[in-house]
C-alpha cells in the first residue's frame, strides 16, 4: 500500500487543479486537464489497486472543490444541507470517473514499461 503522504498529495492536487480550472478556464473543456491528471496518477501508481484508490481520491476532491467554488445559491441552513448532500453524491461520480482514468493510465504503463 502506498503512503498516506502520497494520498494527501493526490487529494491536494485534486483541490488545486479544480480551483485553477474553475478560476482560469471554467467551461466544458476543464475535463481535458482533469483527464490528463487522472492518467498521470494512474501511470505513477505502483499497481492497479493503488491506481483505483488514488484516482478515486483525486476525483472526489477535484469534484467537491470545483462544485463548492462555483456555489452561488442560498446560504440558509436547509439549502446548504441539500447542496452538501448533492455535492457529496456527485463527487462520488467524479471519483468513479477519475478512477477509470487512473486505471487506463496504469494500463498504459503496463503496455509500454516492462
Amino acid at each position: 500500500m502506498e503512503t498516506l503522504a502520497k494520498k494527501s498529495l493526490v487529494a491536494t492536487s485534486g483541490v488545486t487543479l479544480s480551483l485553477i480550472t474553475f478560476y482560469f478556464m471554467c467551461g466544458w473543456y476543464d475535463i481535458f486537464p482533469w483527464a490528463l491528471a487522472a492518467l498521470i496518477i494512474g501511470y505513477t501508481s505502483k499497481d492497479r489497486r493503488s491506481a483505483i484508490i488514488n484516482g478515486g481520491i483525486f476525483g472526489y476532491f477535484l469534484f467537491i472543490a470545483y462544485i463548492f467554488a462555483g456555489y452561488k445559491g442560498k446560504t440558509d441552513a436547509g439549502s446548504m444541507v441539500k447542496f452538501i448532500a448533492v455535492d457529496v453524491l456527485f463527487s462520488l461520480v467524479g471519483s468513479i470517473a477519475c478512477a477509470i482514468g487512473a486505471i487506463v493510465g496504469n494500463w498504459i504503463k503496463g503496455k509500454f514499461v516492462k
